[in-house]
């Protein structure tokens, strides 16, 4: 790693070898999530946190919103007297532990079910905190109200919580820290109760307290709403709490699941290393922005796996779908992509990258980067498809100047229906876009002109060249006028583009080495030689078939007419003059008259990109695990902070 201005190079390596070091995080024990306490505002000694690999289980993490917990703890105080009153209300429940050491009292097991527990006169715990918690539990499972007169690091003091003042109800709880050893001992304890059960006590559902409750259900349904959750909270606690306390409830359970922004960026580097040290070959570059007071913060971040690229390097076809799309979560930015197709025309996504904003500086950055890891030297011989975003066009052609760069007829449709709107213009800018030959396209510009003029001037001003495929280059087989493949792809990871950084980066790793490996499994149930989209898509070109007539010219040349139509297909060279068979490396209706002709299969002139063989080369080789966060190795780089928000231009809304 070499550190630049302005940024830190991260180098992949093909012998890359580091030290292991033993990471001092442990790992929650999922199956006793329920019952897991954070230590969050007491202090404890010797407490490590708590992590999970990758879920992050942290228990000490952001609280921005702390007013929430003293919703239970009485402010008013009302019926209690002052600390030295409490303190003085011993009655036979207390303990006399002065200087005693509690080896004879119980310790209290945080692995039991919640609405199991139960307070014990001297049972002892490891913070005021933990304490807080199991009457929290107590009261919830019991049905009855509890407040906490006195609840901070050195004592904690509950009460009843029910406002019969006719029979107050003489429920009492008082525990400090023992003298002899670091335990919060329960010193007094009137476990009885004069009130009436109440089991619609929400005011003890507070987020953090029902966050902990819902970590198993949002892991395997992250998409779990807050109309649902409050479902759930009605049935199992049999209390009813608002979408906002449900919406909070399902912040925090992420927060906990994902972990803290700061502790996600802090261990950018870590990550990096871990990636480089289990997949050598890889390119992974980390860019930072030092500001003058030396504070770091995070700027970009790239990542190709060597899996990956040499999978594109063996079967994909020279086309590439380049795209951004916005990240969703608390730091916002943009996820650059590098979208492939492989040999049964699916996505195959090569790289990804998350900056901070969407411009040439950035895209050029990212293309420099793709280009070296891909071998596309000056673009010669390669396709690249793209929306009209101005800093992508003018990044393309500075770091690929002699690349074919289409751009999306989708996008360019988009902004010519905004003043030429109806059916009939946008039938004639399709029928225009998916014209073959020049001559088609002209005739089809010249019915726009007749209807419109300043229509017509509108899409040549757009460079029909970039999205007419009567332009397009016949060596790369693909016919494709949109980049909609890689549109799908944002849209397979629309929910990892909510997580934070590592988060998200971790699901889409997941997500390539699953698809790596199901595909190849699908792979070998085909028994064609040629991938089944290939087929499907050969089979649409010929819907008219019958209508076309063959007369040969010669053993490889004949013409193929309907009507006035007709049209030279030559199966030696496997050329059409209509030119699809040329651009999509598929055979057209016209080639598949010719070819069933002569008695043969069209199947076997499907060009050798659609092969089932070129499919399995792929996929062969798959991106290799990585250890969770708990094995990473501690570098010796800065910690960068999370990214600044950046301030859009014009009047906040």
């Amino acid at each position: 790693m070499v550190v630049e201005s302005e940024e830190v190079r991260h180098e992949s390596s093909e012998e890359y070898d580091s030290e292991e070091y033993e990471d001092d995080d442990e790992v929650l024990d999922t199956e006793h999530i329920d019952v897991e306490l954070e230590e969050d505002d007491f202090k404890t000694q010797g407490k490590e946190r708590c992590k999970d690999a990758f879920l992050n289980f942290s228990s000490d993490y952001e609280d921005n919103e702390a007013d929430e917990d003293n919703d239970l703890v009485d402010e008013d105080e009302e019926g209690f007297g002052s600390e030295e009153e409490i303190d003085d209300t011993a009655g036979a429940n207390d303990l006399d532990l002065g200087d005693a050491v509690g080896a004879g009292f119980p310790i209290h097991d945080p692995s039991v079910k919640w609405n199991k527990m139960k307070p014990l006169l001297g049972e002892r715990y490891e913070s005021p905190h933990q304490l807080q918690q199991c009457l929290t539990n107590y009261a919830i499972k019991s049905g009855y109200n509890i407040k906490f007169a006195k609840c901070d690091t050195v004592r904690l003091t509950a009460k009843c919580g029910s406002k019969m003042k006719s029979q107050p109800c003489p429920f009492r709880v008082h525990a400090s820290w023992m003298t002899q050893e670091r335990s919060f001992q329960i010193k007094t304890l009137v476990d009885e109760h004069k009130c009436v059960r109440n089991f619609n006590i929400s005011n003890l559902l507070s987020p953090r307290w029902l966050a902990r409750h819902f970590l198993k259900e949002l892991i395997m349904k992250p998409n779990l709403k807050c109309k649902e959750m409050q479902s759930i909270i009605r049935t199992k606690f049999h209390c009813g709490v608002s979408w906002s306390k449900a919406y909070r409830t399902r912040c925090r359970a992420m927060t906990i699941i994902d972990g803290k922004l700061t502790e996600h960026y802090a261990r950018v580097w870590d990550y990096c290393h871990e990636l480089l040290r289990s997949n050598p070959g890889s390119t992974v570059q980390v860019g930072v922005t030092v500001n003058p007071d030396q504070t770091t913060y995070f700027h970009r971040m790239y990542l190709c796996f060597k899996a990956i690229k040499e999978g594109w390097k063996i079967g994909c076809r020279r086309v590439i779908g380049l795209d951004g799309s916005f990240l969703k979560g608390t730091c916002k930015g943009e996820l650059l992509t590098a979208i492939g197709r492989d040999a049964n025309n699916q996505v195959y996504p090569i790289a990804w990258a998350v900056v901070d904003i969407e411009n040439k500086a950035n895209w050029k950055w990212f293309l420099e980067l793709l280009t070296e890891d891909l071998n596309l030297l000056d673009g010669g011989g390669f396709t690249v498809i793209s929306d009209q975003h101005k800093g992508l066009l003018e990044a393309t052609k500075e770091v690929l100047p002699n690349v074919e760069h289409r751009q999306c007829a989708r996008h360019i449709y988009a902004n010519f229906r905004k003043t030429y709107s109806g059916v009939e213009f946008k039938n004639m800018f399709w029928a225009a876009s998916l014209s073959t030959v020049e001559s088609e396209f002209l005739r089809k510009m010249d019915d726009i002109k007749e209807v419109n003029p300043n229509a017509y001037e509108h899409l040549i001003a757009r460079d029909p060249h970039t999205w007419c495929r009567a332009f397009f280059r016949t060596d790369v087989a693909c016919e494709a006028v949109e980049n909609g493949i890689a549109e799908c792809f944002n849209a397979i990871i629309l929910d990892a583009r909510k997580k934070p950084l590592l988060a998200m980066f971790e699901e889409i790793r997941l997500y390539m080495m699953d698809r790596f490996y199901h595909m190849l499994q699908k792979a070998e149930k085909w028994e064609s030689v040629v991938c089944p989209a290939a087929i499907k898509k050969m089979n649409k070109f010929g819907e008219d078939l019958r209508n076309w007539n063959v007369n040969p010219s010669g053993p490889s040349i004949f013409e193929a007419r309907n009507g006035l139509e007709g049209y030279v297909v030559n199966l030696q060279s496997r050329v059409c003059n209509c030119r699809l068979w040329d651009i999509s490396g598929i055979p057209c209706v016209h080639a598949q008259c010719a070819i069933l002709f002569t008695g043969q299969d069209p199947v076997h002139f499907i060009s050798e990109w659609f092969h089932v063989d070129r499919f399995k080369a792929i996929y062969a080789n798959n991106i290799l695990p990585v250890n969770g966060r708990n094995l990473w190795s501690r570098t010796s780089y800065i910690k960068p902070l999370p990214p600044l928000a950046r301030r859009m231009p014009g009047r906040p809304t």
